[in-house]
């Protein structure tokens, strides 16, 4: 099992599978990634898939100088509890 990025964000499991995970990501504007949900197959929950899918998004951000509106419930809680994360988050 994997993590890999697909046309609609990344997933976890294997390539040319169903996903067992995945993150909806797409973009608003040249500068913003928007997180618009976070799935993991209830099997893997709670095993830190889904933050993980977060982290991905977060360093894709990162890597492309761009800010995150997390429009996932999970992704904004999860980006709003740490401070170095939050300055990511996209003011409106």
């Amino acid at each position: 099992m994997e993590y890999y990025k697909t046309d609609y964000g990344w997933a976890l499991g294997e390539e040319g599978q169903p996903p067992l995970g995945k993150i909806v990501v797409s973009e608003n504007s040249a500068s913003h990634l928007v997180i618009e949900h976070t799935e993991v197959d209830p099997s893997l929950q709670g095993r830190g898939h889904a933050r993980q899918l977060v982290m991905l998004v977060v360093s894709e951000a990162r890597s492309e100088g761009k800010l995150i509106v997390p429009r996932c419930p999970y992704s904004a809680r999860l980006l709003g509890r740490d401070s170095e994360l939050m300055a990511l988050i996209a003011q409106s």
